[in-house]
């Protein structure tokens, strides 16, 4: 079997996921070449969108799990658990550095479960060849707008 890459992709999906990197990509892009101020309104945006998407990647499982109807807890956990996540980050309010290396790192983790899930039949054959490059780019911004903090310009 051959591995399923981006032209297998359902054309609605491979669209919309990656017009769903516009805010990434311009959060990072703001973080980097706004005055400090408007950086310092852009990159929370950035954030706020990643803990909404984490909750869509969960949100995916779920849905996936009620079309199958296959009894167990675990699928219903994982549906829930990223959605968990990005509400604690944001509601907890951490400093910028941790909330944005945190966002960072669930991306990736949520991707290794995506494609875990994938292997084992329950989720479509082609979802790993839309998350992989998806959270690549996501992954990439996140680290980026996190930098801000840690490199701001000029200092």
């Amino acid at each position: 079997m051959t591995r399923p890459t981006l032209s297998d992709v359902p054309r609605p999906a491979l669209v919309l996921g990656f017009a769903g990197l516009v805010p990434f990509v311009a959060g990072a892009i703001g973080a980097w070449t706004l005055e400090a101020e408007q950086a310092g309104l852009a990159i929370p945006l950035q954030f706020f969108y990643a803990a909404a998407v984490l909750s869509f990647l969960g949100a995916v499982h779920w849905g996936l799990a009620m079309a199958d109807g296959r009894p167990g807890w675990g699928r219903w956990i994982w549906g829930v658990l990223p959605a968990l996540a990005g509400w604690l980050l944001t509601a907890l309010e951490f400093e910028p550095v941790q909330m944005g290396m945190a966002l960072t790192l669930a991306f990736p983790v949520t991707l290794a479960a995506d494609v875990l899930l994938a292997r084992m039949g329950l989720a479509p054959a082609w979802y790993p060849a839309l998350r992989i490059p998806l959270t690549v780019v996501v992954t990439l911004a996140l680290f980026a707008s996190t930098l801000r903090f840690v490199y701001p310009p000029g200092g």
